[in-house]
């Protein structure tokens, strides 16, 4: 798998994303566990860090996030 990064992503921690997302840390990291938010697409390892923290693409997670609140809009309860 490529993954090209622009310089428009934006890699932040999680408890920075949790904050510009409005979702816990849980729920990040539950999404992440279950599968919703994939592996170099809307986060990764920081392979800098000796406790190997996760960081996110906002832009992603945000594009990604607008997506499931739009089909659940559509679909209805």
């Amino acid at each position: 798998m490529i993954i090209i990064r622009t310089a428009t992503s934006k890699w932040v921690n999680g408890e920075e994303a949790s904050h510009k997302l409005g979702f816990s840390e849980n729920s990040l990291n539950c999404w992440r566990n279950c599968g919703y938010l994939k592996s170099g697409k809307h986060w990764r390892e920081d392979n800098h860090c000796d406790d190997k923290k996760i960081l996110y693409n906002i832009d992603q997670c945000t594009k990604e996030m607008n997506e499931w609140w739009g089909r659940d809009a559509i679909s209805g309860p």
